[in-house]
């Protein structure tokens, strides 16, 4: 996390613009938790861990999302738009044990590594699709 942060900080100071530099780590880094779905393909310890290292790095690089909130909220609706992030949040943090628990069996946990591999895919596509230019929006 500390990295992505440096980086996005350098980034800006390079002249690159703040929706580039924010966001830029983040798609990277969601990019990067996609390899977890090679811990289906084999049959190596050490190869799953080599795939869950470089899922869990990428996972840290994308965890810089409160500087787009902090990047897009009016300043007189921070606390509540930071609190409205938190809440949603903590409903995936809720509701994934969850599902993973109903889809993984006593053979195998390539269920569960399918289901946060596409939850992912769909952050990668919110990033790209929805979320767009990063500016403060006007209250």
């Amino acid at each position: 996390m500390l990295f992505s942060g440096v980086f996005s900080d350098f980034l800006l100071r390079k002249g690159v613009s703040l929706g580039v530099a924010r966001k830029g780590p983040i798609i990277v880094g969601l990019l990067l938790t996609v390899a977890m779905i090679g811990a289906n393909f084999t049959d190596s310890t050490a190869m799953v861990i080599v795939f869950l290292s470089i899922a869990f790095f990428g996972n840290g690089l994308a965890s810089i999302t409160w500087s787009l909130v902090s990047a897009l909220a009016p300043e007189r609706l921070l606390g509540l738009t930071g609190g409205m992030f938190n809440f949603i949040g903590n409903l995936s943090s809720i509701a994934t044990p969850i599902v993973i628990g109903l889809l993984v069996t006593e053979d195998s946990f390539a269920p569960g590594f399918v289901y946060m591999t596409v939850v992912t895919a769909i952050g990668i596509a919110s990033y790209v699709l929805l979320v767009g230019r990063v500016e403060r929006v006007r209250s």
